[in-house]
């Protein structure tokens, strides 16, 4: 029988504590007192206090103590990030700066004497910006005499930065905020000045050595260092006598300390510079002998003796003494001393290229490294300009140049005397080229070649480079010499004369323009006018040709440059795009019966043609004989004679063929019989004078070798072979016409030429009453036709094209005329 829940409640009231803890509510109880207990533990463990900021920073001392310099800039970057003030973390920026001057120093890569190694620029960018970034946070007082080491590293970092104009200055502010004399920070000061050389070094380098000389701060060392120094200053003023008498008065201990060495090369200096060349030498050579250390006393003891046996031109000592330099200092700035003086006994002995190429190699390793002991820039240049003087004084310009072009490297972008010296060799180089160009050409002008040709094609490219250079490097040294007003006036003048012969007339005509609006009333201005005027006619611009040409004979009517503009102002008229051919006859003409003028004078020469010219164009035939016979006459020796007979020629046959029209109204005359034996007699007279003009034409072009000819030259020559066989055509000549129509198609076969005088040949054979001559001659066209490319026949509009001369010889071949 079951129990009652009575009796089942009844004993579980009776239940102890224990009892109902180790049932079923054990294992929660247990679990909430374990963390009670944990509770009581938290409250109960010791108390951990926070790093202070002074404590990371002495963790940070202690890692640069250590040399642990990768650790320390990995804490330092954690330490900035967790700074409260902007006092901590000025702190932080001014012990990092610090270290990195530690570390650069700890690898010899911060000093003054940089030619072992280098650091990277950012290393030298970053201590200065943490020194700026802790100075901006009251790191310290940049007024007061804590800073005055801080400047001093600032100023070593600007030297490896190459900035050793800020350096200085810096290097100055720290020697000014030091509450006492610092002998570090002078001497520092003074090995600056003496290898940066700017303006007035040796004078501050003195005062600067007088006060370490007479500072009760400075040191025994110190003053025998401020003493050697004084001496070399005293020589490098010229001083030398008060130079030897300082070195005679040094102490036996300062001769027997470790600038002893120092004491007899600086007395070999200033006998040297004193011009006692030879008891220089033998100090030098007698203190080299003895030196087993090849540091650097050893090294400036063997470029003094260089020097010395160079300018005694004993340059084969000299390249010795070099090479031992150049041999035991490999990356020092005696190396690049050693590299010049080999430069200057290569040049000497005449190896030019060896020469350019030690000048250029020096250069580069002057410019990549900073300021040098061993050689100044000045040195270089005035070495280079002596070197490329005297080889302009001998017409040397094409080995003078690349001197020049490596003191264009090394020279002030603001030189004057530098652009000016490289514009006016470049401008002597293209002239001496351009004349002997001309000079070839006319003792080789019958046995020149095709290859010669070439050559001079290539001489011609080279000399326009060189006026265009030239022309390029006058306008720097006019932008150089706002206040040299002659000067600028020279450099604008060549330049734009420069542009003129390189043939680029744009750049010509804006040059010349300049001057004549900035150089007005200098006696050069009325020919720079008519330089312009010609510029502006060379790039067809006539009407402003014009304007210019005008211009200038308004204000300087007598002028030589006026005088010598109204023929090319005649041409302007006659090719503007209305031509005005009664100004220019006038202008032509008053030059011509100028009775100032002879003959002989160039313009009145160039008018005589130009008239000439002038009247053939208007067809006015009879002047345009006079005038050109006369000038052929008078100027047998003119280039373009050639076209001057054609024109003759040409007006000759004109004038024959124009009494044509007069003999046939003749002809219908019987009253007119002796009006037309005149007549007939002067078309003849004429049609031989042509003959023999298109003759002389021929002859003078037959001497110009054809790669010579310009497309001018033969157009006038084929057009007087033709045109002479017309002649004797037109006179009823035919058996002779056609000897000359056989030469015209044989020289210019496959062209249209060739047909066209093998028509002419068909029709002397028909003339001539010989049809097999007429149609072979026929044939033969047709043959040469077949052949011909279509840009053979369709080179000059002036010509039928192909279908037309088929028709034609297809018309004379079924004609019946033979």
């Amino acid at each position: 029988m079951g129990k009652s829940p009575e009796s089942n409640l009844s004993k579980l009231s009776k239940l102890t504590l224990r009892q109902a803890l180790s049932g079923q509510w054990q294992i929660p109880l247990f679990a909430a007192s374990m963390v009670a207990f944990a509770g009581v533990l938290w409250q109960l463990r010791p108390k951990e206090e926070p790093i202070s900021f002074e404590k990371q920073l002495e963790g940070l001392k202690w890692l640069a103590e250590e040399n642990r310099f990768h650790d320390f800039y990995a804490a330092a970057e954690q330490v900035r990030h967790i700074t409260e003030t902007e006092e901590q973390l000025g702190c932080v920026h001014g012990l990092v700066a610090q270290t990195r001057v530690k570390e650069l120093k700890h690898r010899h890569e911060l000093g003054l004497d940089l030619y072992q190694r280098r650091s990277i620029r950012v290393n030298y960018e970053n201590i200065i910006k943490d020194y700026r970034e802790a100075l901006h946070r009251n790191w310290v007082d940049p007024n007061g005499p804590a800073s005055a080491e801080m400047y001093h590293d600032i100023s070593l970092a600007c030297w490896g930065l190459n900035d050793t104009e800020k350096a200085i200055v810096v290097l100055n502010k720290g020697i000014e905020v030091s509450d006492k004399f610092n002998p570090w920070l002078h001497r520092s000061l003074v090995q600056m000045y003496m290898r940066a050389r700017p303006k007035g070094y040796l004078e501050k380098s003195f005062t600067h050595l007088e006060e370490l000389l007479s500072s009760t701060e400075s040191s025994a060392d110190d003053k025998d260092w401020a003493f050697v120094r004084k001496t070399e200053v005293l020589i490098e003023q010229g001083h030398e006598g008060q130079a030897l008498a300082m070195l005679n008065s040094a102490g036996e201990g300062l001769r027997n300390s470790a600038y002893g060495d120092e004491l007899v090369l600086l007395r070999g200096k200033a006998l040297r510079h004193a011009g006692q060349a030879d008891e220089a030498d033998l100090i030098l050579r007698e203190l080299l002998s003895r030196m087993t250390d090849r540091g650097d006393t050893y090294a400036q003891v063997a470029l003094e003796l260089g020097k010395i046996n160079y300018e005694q031109y004993r340059d084969h000592d000299a390249r010795g003494f070099y090479e031992c330099v150049v041999t035991s200092q490999l990356g020092k700035d005696w190396y690049v001393g050693g590299k010049l003086g080999l430069a200057e006994c290569a040049a000497l002995q005449q190896r030019y290229d060896e020469a350019v190429a030690l000048y250029q190699e020096t250069v580069k390793l002057l410019k990549n490294n900073g300021p040098n002991r061993a050689v100044k820039p000045s040195k270089i240049q005035d070495s280079l300009v002596q070197l490329a003087d005297h080889l302009a004084l001998l017409n040397q310009y094409t080995l003078a140049l690349p001197f020049l072009e490596i003191e264009q490297q090394i020279a002030a972008q603001n030189d004057l005397r530098a652009a000016d010296r490289f514009a006016r060799v470049h401008l002597r180089l293209a002239e001496e080229m351009l004349r002997d160009m001309k000079q070839d050409q006319r003792t080789a002008l019958d046995t020149q070649s095709a290859d010669d040709e070439q050559w001079l094609q290539q001489q011609q490219e080279l000399i326009t480079k060189h006026f265009e250079q030239a022309a390029e490097q006058f306008l720097r040294v006019v932008s150089l010499a706002a206040g040299e007003d002659e000067l600028y006036g020279d450099s604008l003048w060549f330049a734009a004369t420069c542009y003129d012969k390189a043939g680029n007339s744009q750049k010509a005509k804006e040059v010349w323009r300049r001057f004549v609006d900035q150089c007005e009333g200098k006696s050069r201005w009325p020919r720079a006018m008519y330089y312009l005027a010609q510029a502006h006619q060379a790039l067809g611009e006539f009407g402003q040709a014009v304007s210019y040409y005008q211009a200038l004979r308004e204000k300087h009517p007598r002028s030589p440059a006026a005088l010598q503009s109204i023929v090319p102002l005649a041409h302007c008229y006659l090719v503007k795009d209305e031509p005005d051919n009664k100004k220019a006859e006038g202008l032509l003409i008053s030059v011509l019966e100028d009775v100032a003028l002879r003959p002989l004078a160039n313009v009145f020469r160039e008018a005589l043609f130009e008239l000439g010219e002038l009247y053939y164009n208007s067809k006015d035939y009879p002047q345009a004989i006079t005038r050109l016979i006369e000038a052929i006459d008078r100027y047998p020796d003119e280039p373009g004679l050639g076209k001057y007979m054609f024109l003759v020629g040409d007006s000759y046959r004109k004038s024959g063929l124009d009494l044509d029209a007069v003999l046939y109204k003749l002809s219908h005359d019987p009253s007119a019989t002796v009006s037309r034996e005149k007549t007939t007699h002067l078309r003849r007279s004429y049609l031989k004078q042509a003959q023999d003009y298109y003759s002389q034409a021929v002859d003078f072009y037959e001497k110009i070798p054809e790669y010579r000819r310009t497309k001018l030259d033969n157009l006038y020559l084929r057009h007087s072979w033709m045109y002479r066989a017309d002649c004797l055509f037109d006179l009823g000549l035919y058996k002779q016409a056609v000897l000359f129509y056989e030469e015209v198609a044989l020289r210019y076969q496959l062209t249209p030429t060739a047909l066209t005088a093998f028509v002419q040949i068909v029709n002397c054979h028909s003339r001539l009453g010989d049809p097999t001559e007429a149609a072979s001659a026929n044939h033969r066209a047709i043959w040469q036709l077949a052949k011909m490319s279509d840009a053979a026949l369709t080179a000059s509009p002036m010509f039928p094209d192909r279908q037309q001369w088929q028709q034609w010889f297809n018309w004379t071949e079924k004609s019946g005329l033979w």
